[in-house]
């Protein structure tokens, strides 16, 4: 039975309200001057970005700064971090023995490689890990 049956009260709908608010009139700039003023004084007296594409490059230019300056003073985290994402990403999208197997082949390689550049380092680790 439906949910408008005699005697039963309807919930009321949601309405959303558009409120459209007054924009402040300003001088209209030619696109050449436009491009050519970098900022404008807020209503605060402070400087903000004239356009919506500076704002969001100038956040993500900011925010890459950061990125930066935290993966250089934390190499090693920012390093191993990575690692574990690809590991994690490799892990679910591909499976558990895929990556096992693909992380043996890179280990492998990375072995023969060596030998062939002249350091037996991987090659002298294995030895002393089975000589025990």
């Amino acid at each position: 039975m439906s949910d408008t049956a005699k005697g039963a009260q309807r919930a009321p709908k949601a309405v959303i309200e558009h409120v459209i608010e007054p924009v402040e009139s300003e001088t209209h700039t030619s696109s050449a001057e436009a491009g050519s003023q970098a900022s404008a004084t807020g209503a605060d007296g402070t400087t903000r970005p004239e356009t919506f594409h500076e704002a969001t490059f100038g956040f993500f230019r900011e925010l890459g700064r950061r990125m930066w300056e935290h993966a250089d003073a934390h190499p090693h985290a920012t390093l191993y971090g990575i690692m574990g994402f690809v590991l994690a990403v490799l892990i679910l999208v591909i499976g558990l023995w895929d990556t096992i197997v693909i992380a043996v082949f890179v280990g492998v390689g990375v072995v023969i490689g060596q030998m062939r550049d002249g350091d037996n380092a991987a090659v002298n680790f294995i030895r002393r890990l089975f000589d025990k």
